[in-house]
Parts: C-alpha cells; structure tokens; sequence
C-alpha cells in the first residue's frame, strides 16, 4: 500500500457519501443541490461541470461523478427518468459516448418513455454498428409501469448496499503491487505503528535530508547519534542509538540482526505474518520503528532525551500487553508468543 492507496480510500469513502446521499436517502442539503446545481434532475450529475462559481464541496462531488458512474445503473421499467443519452441504463456504456459526434435528431434531455411507442421505438434508420448494437438491445426492453430504480454495480454483480472495500478494490486494480505489503499491513498489528512504519517505508517521515531537499534550514546531523547526515536509511539502523535498540529485539525474535535498510526489509518480507514466530518478529519491528521515530520527534521537538534502554523497556512492555490482548480471541497464539518473547 502506498500514498496512491490512500487516496483510493478517501475516494471510495467520498463515493459513498454521493450515492447514499443522492441515490439512497436524500437530505436538505442534497434537495438544494438537485435543484440550483443539477437543475432539478440527479441525471445532470453526469453532464454537469465543475465551475468556480460553485464551492469547492460542490466541485469535488461534479470532480468524481465520472468514477460513479460505471457502478451506478438506472433499471428502466417505465423509462419516465431515464435520459437516453446520459444515464447509464445500457450495457453498453454512455450512450453519448458510444454514439460520438451521432445526434439521430434526440433531443439532450430525452428520456426512454418518450422514445417509447405503441410497443415500438421510435429511433432512426440504424447507420452504424453501434447503432445497429444499441437498437438490438433496446429490442429487449418493455416499458412498465413502475418507477425506474437506482442499482449500484461492480463487475456485473448488483446490490442495494455500498461496499467500500469493494470499491477500493475496483479503483486499485491497476495499482502495482508491493513485495512489503503483508509486513507493513497485517490485522494483528497496532494501527498506528502500521501506519508509521508504511510511511517509513515510503520514505515519506520528515528526516533531516528531505527538509533540506524542501528548501528548510537545519542541521543535517542525525538527531539520534549526532554522528553522521540523518535519512532514512542511516536512521535504520545505521545509527548507533537505533542499533543498540534493534539488536536486541532481533536477537529475542531469532532473528539475525542487519543493519542495511534494505536488508532488514527483506528480511521482514521473508516472514509470515500467520505464523507465531514471524507475526512476534513482525508486530517488535514495527514497534522499534515507531519508538525510534518518536524518540527522533521527542528531541527534534521537545528536547527530551530518552536512553535505548529505557526505550527497550518501553517497548518490551508494549509486547506483552499486545501478545496478552490475543487470549480472549486465540490462546494458544497468545501462550506460543509469550513463551517465546519471554525466552
């Protein structure tokens, strides 16, 4: 998971407010915008464009409407709200889209009920394969006399209910992957050293080195050991201070300790988060990473200075009460990882 992958998830979760606050339920707010932004249709949402007149609340929504819109489909029965061009109601695709430059003399706001007559519908000569595609399918469907509905749809499978995973999924299909995944992201880590450690992964944490690169006045000394420039890769675990707090946690998992970055990362991504041992190694790693960078914080901050004993100590605590908090819902994993911490 990288940077990208977050803002996947931010967009999912913004997908979400859009199709349950314009397709599910509505609220005032949503009444207001129907009407002044969409002009009293939620087919507008497809059509209408960003513009600075409108805040930028407003924008961001007209900004994603075009991910939206492959997944939400409108099921024609009477085909009195359905826009013929705009709405997405035809396998395939927008019709506008399919058709290009074509208008076959249908107006832009047309919908399938008034294309709709005595059984037949009433479209042009075909003059093109997508017309004649389109005019086959159309032969399939018979108006009702129920309302059309809003379905939401990802790989041809419906459902009423939003799935955020779902769409987070759908979104990162074309994202590559990464060899670090399962040692950065695995469900018995504490979120936030997860999190700390994907940004140290990334290289994204503020070392010394990239304030400077960003324009920053500041002494490029490693805050730590004050021995050599501070990056990422000196900091793990080159750094004299950060090796006297590795070591040992290494040695406790079975592990033998390196001090390259690189090196230390494959070493992680060799283990398996589903065993004891490699989820111990794993879940003690992270947590060095985190209160090695706390530390850094502490004095970059706050001038407080803490020895790698005392952070050993920190730590060593914070495994215990972590591999204690699996009993209710694994014993066995719980006994096995504390015999061997405490080993």
């Amino acid at each position: 998971m990288g940077i990208k992958d977050l803002s996947i998830r931010n967009k999912a979760c913004c997908l979400k407010l859009i199709w349950l606050k314009f397709f599910q339920a509505g609220s005032v707010w949503v009444a207001w915008f129907r009407e002044e932004i969409l002009q009293g249709s939620v087919s507008n949402l497809w059509i209408t464009k960003p513009s600075q007149r409108y805040s930028w609340q407003v924008n961001k929504i007209l900004k994603l409407s075009g991910e939206l819109f492959p997944c939400i489909k409108i099921r024609v029965e009477n085909g009195a709200t359905c826009r013929f061009w705009t709405d997405n109601w035809c396998p395939l695709g927008c019709i506008r889209s399919l058709l290009r430059s074509a208008t076959l003399g249908i107006p832009n706001n047309t919908t399938l009920a008034s294309l709709y007559y005595n059984g037949r519908w009433l479209l042009p000569p075909a003059r093109s394969e997508a017309q004649v595609n389109l005019q086959v399918f159309m032969t399939t469907i018979t108006l009702t006399q129920d309302e059309d509905y809003y379905e939401w749809e990802i790989d041809g499978k419906t459902s009423n209910r939003y799935s955020t995973g779902q769409v987070y999924n759908k979104l990162r299909e074309e994202g590559p992957t990464v060899p670090w995944h399962e040692s950065v992201w695995n469900k018995r880590g504490i979120p936030k050293q997860s999190f700390m450690t994907w940004l140290i992964v990334l290289d994204r944490c503020p070392t010394r080195d990239r304030l400077l690169r960003w324009g920053l006045q500041t002494d490029p000394s490693c805050l730590l050991c004050n021995s050599a420039p501070e990056c990422r890769n000196y900091l793990y675990f080159d750094c004299s201070y950060a090796w006297q707090i590795w070591l040992p946690l290494a040695q406790r998992c079975g592990l033998l300790p390196q001090r390259s970055w690189s090196q230390v990362l494959i070493q992680m991504q060799a283990l398996s988060s589903r065993s004891p041992l490699g989820m111990l190694t794993l879940l003690c790693w992270q947590s060095c990473m985190y209160w090695i960078w706390s530390e850094r914080n502490s004095r970059f901050h706050r001038q407080v200075y803490r020895s790698p004993d005392s952070i050993n100590r920190l730590i060593d605590r914070q495994m215990r009460d972590k591999i204690l908090s699996f009993q209710s819902s694994n014993p066995i994993i719980s006994s096995r990882l504390m015999q061997r911490w405490l080993t």
